[in-house]
């Protein structure tokens, strides 16, 4: 069966809730064998539902709860709004309060360790190329036809306008493509390979300079600026085009990276 195109949300809870009927599950397993992404959310997920059966397990109210109120109301001269206070609302209210406690906390960790933890934008290119590498990031479609991947790319909902870059002149040849998300949106990739097979991949995604992180090495070409980075023996190089960013990823010499970037940068139409 092939991988699906799209990332589960939905699917992944019902997965770790035992929700899904076996058909169902098969395939969302199948796509987790080959989705780093829904890997790293399925973790987050199994993680904040430890984490809340662990620290946040709903108790009952103190049993001195409603005593300790009333005559707090009373002391402020509140005496009528005591009356309305009964023992079964004050432990139904309490159980209700430590929930919606315990919610907010999670909920409040989790958007935390997110933005706290969720890798750069070289380091998630970086990482797409190690997949790709390793085997475990598939593309979608295979072709050596440029004008074919920009469709592909145009009929699967990418909302940009591609341009796959023809770098047939500098010896690297298409090898093909897929859509993948980069944070939360859908991305543009496709892979090249080159002398001693050596793979380039390309990321196009809608985005701004401004989101880079600090530390590039920035060079203009043609009034372009391009921003370098290195990461664990790879070069990353970005550079916008209107108002999408284009990035080229590779093992091979960083200077090479840069000039590929170079020769490939123009305007979007």
């Amino acid at each position: 069966m092939p991988t699906p195109s799209r990332h589960f949300k939905e699917e992944l809870q019902d997965l770790l809730d035992a929700r899904l009927d076996p058909a169902a599950r098969s395939v969302v397993e199948e796509h987790l064998e080959v989705c780093d992404e829904c890997q790293r959310e399925l973790a987050a997920l199994r993680w904040t539902k430890n984490f809340a059966a662990q620290h946040f397990a709903v108790t009952n109210a103190p049993a001195d709860l409603e005593a300790s109120i009333v005559q707090a109301l009373r002391a402020d001269g509140a005496q009528a709004r005591s009356e309305i206070i009964r023992p079964a609302i004050w432990q139904s209210k309490g159980r209700v309060l430590l929930a919606w406690a315990a919610a907010v906390a999670v909920a409040a960790l989790v958007a935390g360790s997110y933005f706290l933890f969720r890798p750069s934008l070289p380091a998630s290119l970086a990482r797409n190329y190690q997949a790709y590498e390793a085997q475990t990031l598939a593309l979608e479609m295979t072709t050596r036809d440029v004008k074919q991947m920009e469709i592909y790319f145009h009929e699967n909902d990418v909302r940009f306008a591609t341009r796959v870059f023809d770098l047939a002149m500098m010896n690297y040849d298409l090898v093909g493509g897929r859509v993948q998300r980069l944070r939360g949106e859908k991305s543009a990739l496709f892979v090249y390979r080159g002398k001693g097979n050596h793979p380039l991949l390309c990321q196009m995604y809608e985005g701004r300079p401004e989101d880079l992180p600090a530390g590039a090495i920035r060079r203009e070409h043609k009034g372009i600026m391009f921003y370098r980075y290195q990461i664990k023996g790879l070069t990353v190089v970005f550079w916008p085009e209107g108002g999408v960013m284009c990035a080229l990823v590779s093992d091979i010499a960083p200077e090479k990276v840069v000039d590929l970037a170079f020769a490939k940068a123009g305007p979007m139409l």
